[in-house]
């Protein structure tokens, strides 16, 4: 890729502290408790939807189904939860009055679970959660587990596994406009010095809209846009 540099870190996973998350019905706010939230910017120049996407998707389990997701992660075409996945999730907001942040302590899927598999079409890795009550995965698990899963960093055997120099470009833009968002802010020599990164190989598609059973046991699909 001439007149592009890619960098990629020595370290394997970015591991963040547990945020205090919340939310308010106003735009995001800076967590002291968290890495530094970098004010958002749309992904408009990145060209296309992700390649991961397969010709089926995954849909909603039918009414009546045995396994359903909590209202606050559910699937949604208008989530409750506003989360971009590649931000500190004590960014995430609502637009939604009534919604309680003591839904975040309950169980993330029913039946509960004590540990659940994430999978999703944009990406060629899935995201394990495990219950940090030692009970049942809760919201909260799945909220950090997708955040922490997606700071891990890219190998350059996995950055080179993308089939195309296109790929690559896109993987490469999305890496880009991630540490320009905190340009004259601090932490962006840092967020630029660590690399690409899992969240990268979205591709701009990062935000969340909920989860889906698959109907397979504990495994659920993480659906982005």
């Amino acid at each position: 890729m001439p007149g592009r540099r890619v960098r990629f870190s020595t370290e394997r996973t970015f591991h963040s502290p547990p945020p205090q998350l919340s939310w308010s019905n106003s735009s995001a706010t800076t967590s002291s408790s968290g890495p530094v939230t970098p004010p958002f910017i749309p992904h408009a120049s990145l060209p296309g939807p992700t390649p991961y996407a397969p010709r089926r998707t995954h849909i909603p389990s039918p009414s009546g189904a045995k396994e359903r997701a909590h209202d606050l992660v559910a699937i949604s075409a208008s989530p409750l939860l506003r989360y971009d996945v590649s931000i500190h999730p004590s960014a995430i907001t609502t637009h939604f009055h009534g919604v309680s942040s003591a839904g975040l302590f309950e169980p993330a899927v029913y039946p509960p679970q004590r540990s659940i598999t994430l999978t999703t079409p944009h990406l060629p890795w899935s995201i394990a959660v495990v219950a940090s009550n030692s009970r049942h995965v809760t919201v909260s698990d799945v909220l950090n587990a997708i955040y922490r899963a997606l700071r891990a960093n890219v190998t350059p055997a996995e950055f080179r596994a993308l089939s195309t120099l296109k790929l690559q470009h896109r993987v490469s833009e999305a890496y880009r406009q991630r540490y320009m968002r905190l340009r004259g802010h601090r932490g962006y020599a840092e967020e630029k010095r660590h690399g690409v990164k899992r969240v990268d190989f979205l591709m701009g598609c990062t935000e969340f809209r909920g989860l889906s059973a698959t109907g397979a046991p504990a495994v659920w699909c993480l659906h982005v846009s």
